[in-house]
């Protein structure tokens, strides 16, 4: 089994946790407060693996999903659409389950038309949940939460080389906690929820919006009009005049 596909399962084993389902439940919800503000024709949800659609308060006809349950099956790496084609693109964990996440980025950032809206879901490795994933690695224990080394500085810098603008940045799942309603879940899940508020970037998962930007053309530079100096016989003038002075001393 590959590192991409174990990475893929135990995202989709990891959702069923009370705390991620509230996590995914603030994901759509930031999303049905963008999408209705994103036009245009086409709509792409991609993922590895399997998600509800998460579009539906786009305003936009055409909205597939790119994914194992979804209506076109294809790699990330490779999207099977046309270059500056599609309006809106929702990604969720693409770059988590991708053995190359920088050809996914570079192959979202392709198929988006220009100012296409680009909605980015993905681990966060600097969460205070990642470390006891990073603690189970060092105890070579089994791995049961999923693994991210891209941080959104990271991001940040392939973002700019892409010639695209992140927008918008939140992040959710603080903390863990069950779906049992003892006081320490209950406590729980109050803190995490203050923490999303306070926009504090310690949460297991990230929501970035970004921008596809287009740069302006360019016009040729047209050099200035310089108008040439032109010879209007001086110099010839002030010869002549000095041979006749000299002309006429000597006839004196």
């Amino acid at each position: 089994m590959s590192v991409s596909t174990r990475q893929s399962e135990i995202i989709q084993q990891w959702y069923h946790r009370p705390s991620l389902q509230d996590a995914l439940a603030c994901v759509k919800r930031e999303l049905d407060q963008a999408l209705p503000t994103c036009f245009g024709y086409h709509l792409v949800q991609l993922a590895d693996i399997e998600f509800v659609a998460c579009y539906k308060g786009s305003k936009i006809n055409h909205c597939v999903r790119c994914q194992p349950d979804g209506e076109i099956l294809s790699e990330s790496e490779h999207l099977p659409f046309d270059a500056d084609s599609i309006d809106v693109l929702i990604a969720m964990h693409s770059l988590d389950t991708s053995s190359d996440p920088h050809q996914v980025l570079r192959e979202i950032q392709r198929v988006l038309a220009p100012q296409g809206q680009l909605f980015l879901v993905g681990l966060n490795p600097s969460s205070l949940s990642a470390l006891s994933g990073l603690l189970a690695k060092l105890t070579l224990r089994e791995q049961t939460s999923p693994r991210s080394a891209l941080s959104v500085h990271r991001l940040d810098d392939w973002f700019r080389l892409l010639g695209m603008e992140r927008t918008r940045l939140r992040y959710f799942a603080h903390l863990p906690y069950s779906g049992t309603h003892s006081k320490l879940n209950r406590a729980l899940s109050a803190v995490t929820r203050w923490l999303e508020a306070h926009r504090m970037p310690a949460g297991r998962i990230y929501f970035i919006r970004a921008t596809k930007q287009v740069c302006a053309i360019s016009r040729p530079h047209l050099a200035r009009f310089r108008p040439r100096l032109r010879a209007i016989g001086i110099g010839k003038s002030v010869v002549t005049s000095r041979q006749t002075k000299e002309t006429l001393q000597n006839n004196d």
